[in-house]
């Protein structure tokens, strides 16, 4: 069997069956890269495009002391900045961060800058509660700190039964690839204190309220150039917040009749990893069974994947914490 072609030349049957089958892969092939698109489409519609997406990470680093012996800052430092690079996120709240680890943080940590001042003077005194966040990525727009206690713009005071002072510093950022804004507060309450704790989680869900303009603007000058959003603004909160999910103080930050609405970001992520416990020691033969640490958002913001980061795994120990990450897309 043969055929012409449009230029009169002869194909042999199999030079027929041949191409038949060329153009049958070429199909194919097509379909292939057709469906990939619709799926690759669809999946960026479910979780939104990797532009959108924002890493928030909390870490409580540890503070640096020489009672840590071999787990001293100046031993996990190197390690621990490039746990937090490889994870890259857009925004990190560190608690108990001293002022030499703040400015070890700011060398070793690339293309981050930070917000805060330290708990016992609003300078350098005590430790850090601050966030970093970053700069290619968010522009902060306004910021500021309060303390967790009766007087919260006193600098250095202290609230109810707390043994040390906390504070909350919080800040507005503009995502510059979204031009969407958020809030992000960071946090670390207290060890001791039981009421404070309470009263701390109290604090905060009125703080939040007033400063995202539910109730009031802000009185903090925003940037020139810039106009901080009011009301209606995607609130993260990280921290420390020495109780778990049965206590009191976390109840009152996801009561749902709140001002503003906070849930805990691992109970609606799509994908959750890592263990179910933040507080570690630096002990391996420590049995972790508390999570402590939590990232809170509210609900106007979709929450892809949370993750508990395990460094034990590779035989260090990075801080007496273990680090949490969450994936979120700003609705």
């Amino acid at each position: 069997m043969s055929m012409k072609t449009c230029d009169n030349s002869v194909l042999t049957s199999s030079e027929l069956i041949s191409s038949l089958r060329v153009n049958s892969l070429l199909v194919n092939s097509l379909l292939i890269l057709l469906i990939g698109s619709f799926l690759l489409a669809a999946s960026f519609t479910s979780y939104g495009q990797e532009g959108e997406v924002l890493r928030i990470m909390s870490f409580n680093i540890r503070l640096d002391t020489p009672d840590d012996s071999v787990n001293q800052w100046k031993h996990r430092k190197a390690d621990l900045c490039a746990e937090v690079q490889r994870h890259d996120p857009h925004v990190m709240g560190v608690q108990e961060a001293m002022n030499n680890q703040m400015v070890d943080l700011r060398k070793c940590l690339t293309g981050y800058r930070s917000i805060g001042v330290a708990r016992d003077d609003g300078k350098k005194q005590g430790e850090f509660s601050a966030l970093f966040y970053k700069k290619k990525v968010l522009k902060p727009i306004r910021s500021g700190t309060f303390w967790l206690s009766e007087t919260p713009d006193v600098a250095g005071s202290r609230g109810w039964d707390a043994a040390c002072n906390r504070v909350v510093t919080w800040a507005e950022f503009k995502d510059k690839r979204t031009r969407k804004h958020f809030m992000a507060f960071n946090t670390h309450f207290d060890h001791m204190g039981d009421t404070a704790r309470v009263e701390s989680a109290l604090l905060i869900i009125r703080k939040v309220a007033e400063l995202t303009g539910y109730k009031s603007v802000a009185r903090e000058m925003p940037v020139v150039g810039e106009k901080p959003v009011v009301g209606d603004v995607p609130v993260i909160l990280t921290g420390d917040f020495n109780v778990t999910e049965k206590h009191r103080a976390y109840r009152i930050l996801t009561y749902p009749e709140n001002e503003v609405v906070l849930t805990d970001s691992r109970l609606r992520a799509k994908d959750k990893t890592g263990p179910d416990h933040t507080w570690v020691t630096f002990n391996p033969d420590f049995e972790a069974s508390d999570v402590i640490d939590f990232i809170f958002i509210s609900l106007d913001v979709e929450v892809l994947k949370h993750t508990i980061i395990d460094f034990r795994k590779t035989g260090r120990h990075l801080s007496d914490h273990l680090p949490v990450v969450t994936e979120v897309v700003l609705k």
